[in-house]
């Protein structure tokens, strides 16, 4: 073995190679500990109508931690997606020293029967609104079908200016269309 030289200089290189793939790794293990890169702020996006910062706080607390480099973005987004009216979270890193989250919040379209809301995309949440709202209710996981239905009564209501009040989706093949039920201001027929 001593005396080919093909033989030494594939063994050279694979020990050149795992010497470089410890010093990486130990690398990335001290980066990640590292306190020279601290996290100092967390920018906050998107309007805002019924999330306070002080709950974006909360739910930040306690998931935003180790470096730059170490926090884990996707739990610093299951944190704040749990906040009953945000939607939808972006989380970035932006260098050297901050995080950037994007909040997207729920648009209450009408109340669901069984509690919560259901936004304007047909999704139920479980946010609370004192306005005035329409009233859904159907089987679990009809949300959107209910939404898209709303709609659709709504436009064939715009000429008499009477949205729907209530919109009830039952199981029964016998009233496939669910039923809806208009203001009881203005009943009169045109």
């Amino acid at each position: 073995m001593w005396d080919n030289p093909r033989l030494l200089n594939a063994a050279a290189g694979a020990l050149t190679a795992l010497a470089l793939m410890v010093f990486a790794v130990a690398g990335a293990q001290l980066l990640l500990r590292s306190t020279l890169f601290p996290l100092r702020e967390m920018t906050v996006r998107g309007a805002l109508a019924h999330t306070s910062l002080a709950e974006i706080e909360r739910a930040a607390d306690g998931r935003v931690g180790g470096n730059f480099f170490a926090v884990d973005l996707a739990q610093v987004r299951a944190g704040l997606e749990a906040l009953p009216w945000v939607r939808r979270v972006e989380v970035r890193r932006v260098w050297p020293d901050r995080l950037e989250a994007t909040l997207e919040e729920h648009v209450a379209l009408a109340r669901w029967a069984e509690g919560g809301l259901v936004n304007v995309q047909g999704e139920r949440f479980a946010g609370a609104s004192a306005v005035t709202l329409p009233q859904f209710a159907g089987p679990s996981g009809s949300e959107a079908e209910i939404t898209r239905r709303y709609r659709r009564f709504g436009e064939i209501l715009a000429p008499v200016a009477a949205p729907p009040e209530r919109l009830t989706l039952t199981p029964s093949s016998d009233r496939p269309f669910g039923s809806i039920m208009r203001p009881t201001g203005d009943q009169s027929d045109s």
